[in-house]
């Protein structure tokens, strides 16, 4: 068989339009694990987006969970990165990543309607948004962020205990000589710092205004404002707000960074200060007055 008619049949397979049912592509909503993207998932199915049915108790897709749990360590220790380039993969890795994508993708589309807006919440999908891009060229990303000290103290580690070596190319460092424990969270710090960091630049550079990034801390100061903005960028009714902004419910954990020693916030600050100030919390950082020199 011919290379053009192997590529034939590839696109055939991966766009018919009897996997996707119509051309609309998804609004996805990623993070790194504990960010709140919870209750963007409330949001948007209220909003009126089919979100999937098989969801696990935080709503995420689980349709597309086998191929997340598969596929991103080998994309990334491939690529080195999050917003890898997919077409500089080995040709090999690119297939079996995106045939299991289709089979997730074709397993969630049973269930969704011919019509209207879509989509689905897994955090981890950010590490592989560059190949979900090549089945949906129009999606759009939304990627919440969390303070990443917040983050470094969470007991929520399943990214870091699942990906940190296979985008850095080595185990997080946990203990020291010195018995630090502080020296895990250092390790999710760097991780949330490089994921969120790598993500952003990705979705701003590829997606531009189908990428839309919102902080859990700007929703949970005033909701209604923030999913008006939200739902303007959907191009929906922004009536709905105030009904939506009840859904929200800040964590009582928000903000426990400041609940630790001053050494241990200044240890997880300083790989993540410059991701950190990109993303807005630069104000609490010099109100908390961290020496990190």
């Amino acid at each position: 068989m011919s290379v053009r008619m192997r590529s034939l049949l590839w696109q055939h397979r991966f766009l018919s339009p009897s996997l996707y049912r119509n051309r609309a592509a998804p609004i996805i909503v990623g993070a790194t694990g504990g960010s709140g993207t919870r209750v963007f998932h409330a949001i948007l199915q209220q909003a009126g987006l089919f979100m999937g049915t098989r969801l696990n108790h935080a709503g995420d897709a689980m349709d597309l969970e086998p191929f997340l749990d598969r596929q991103i360590n080998p994309l990334l220790m491939a690529a080195g990165r999050i917003g890898f380039d997919p077409a500089q993969l080995p040709p090999r890795l690119r297939r079996t990543a995106l045939n299991d994508l289709a089979d997730g993708l074709k397993t969630y589309s049973q269930d969704r309607p011919n019509t209207g807006l879509w989509g689905w919440k897994n955090p981890r999908s950010m590490y592989v948004l560059p190949l979900i891009h090549q089945f949906f060229p129009t999606l759009k990303f939304i990627h919440v962020v969390r303070d990443g000290r917040d983050m470094a103290f969470s007991d929520n580690q399943n990214q870091r205990n699942k990906h940190f070596q296979a985008l850095f190319g080595h185990e997080p460092i946990m203990t020291n000589d010195a018995g630090d424990e502080y020296c895990g969270a250092v390790a999710s710090a760097r991780l949330w710092a490089t994921a969120n960091t790598q993500i952003a630049d990705w979705g701003e550079h590829h997606l531009g205004n189908h990428y839309y990034r919102i902080r859990l801390e700007d929703l949970c100061d005033n909701p209604t404002m923030a999913i008006e903005k939200l739902l303007d960028w959907m191009e929906l009714p922004v009536t709905a707000a105030p009904s939506l902004a009840a859904l929200v419910q800040p964590p009582e954990s928000l903000g426990r960074w400041c609940e630790h020693p001053a050494s241990w916030v200044a240890a997880v600050t300083a790989p993540a200060i410059h991701s950190l100030e990109r993303f807005g919390y630069e104000e609490k950082i010099e109100n908390k007055q961290i020496n990190l020199n």
